[in-house]
């Protein structure tokens, strides 16, 4: 099934929906298209109505939420860093998530956090050990960042096809 991205009437993203979901705001007349997929269609026996990519609402919809750190996850900061090594700079297949400040002097809720931990290759990972970057000599190449929910929003809009630099969702 397909995809659609809502935008609110200031253009601001507000999400993503399944296909009959924003075929449900054009036909009550709550939203237009914005942008569609070229050569694409959706009949039935009363319209024709060009296949959504992106629709967007005629009037503002409150959003009660603010985009705030996404949940912490494994593959979210392997991602984050493209699986490239935060301390030798190489991307490899054999990618592990590295704590900067060791795991075994922190708690488990401290140490699973997005400014703590890092992509690493297996032998970086290997040589810091259970040691911080300073006592293993071993500065960080780039230094991580906290990922929103707003982040991986982009990430799902660009997986449908939207133009997100045509949309001005990203500078």
């Amino acid at each position: 099934m397909t995809s659609v991205v809502v935008l609110n009437a200031s253009f601001e993203l507000l999400g993503i929906v399944p296909l009959r979901r924003a075929m449900t705001y054009l036909v009550r007349e709550r939203a237009v298209i914005v942008e569609s997929v070229p050569g694409a269609s959706i009949r039935s026996a009363e319209a024709d109505f060009p296949l959504p990519r992106v629709v967007q609402f005629r009037e503002m919809v409150r959003v009660p939420y603010r985009f705030r750190a996404a949940t912490w996850s494994r593959r979210g900061v392997l991602e984050r860093d493209n699986r490239t090594c935060a301390y030798c700079g190489r991307s490899r297949v054999g990618t592990t998530v590295d704590h900067i400040m060791p795991a075994s002097r922190l708690t488990r809720v401290e140490a699973d956090t997005w400014l703590n931990t890092v992509a690493a290759c297996l032998k970086c990972n290997g040589y810091k050990a259970n040691r911080t970057p300073e006592e293993a000599g071993m500065p960080l190449l780039f230094q991580p960042r906290e990922v929103t929910t707003r982040d991986t929003l982009l990430v799902a809009v660009t997986a449908t096809g939207a133009d997100v630099v045509a949309l001005g969702l990203v500078a």
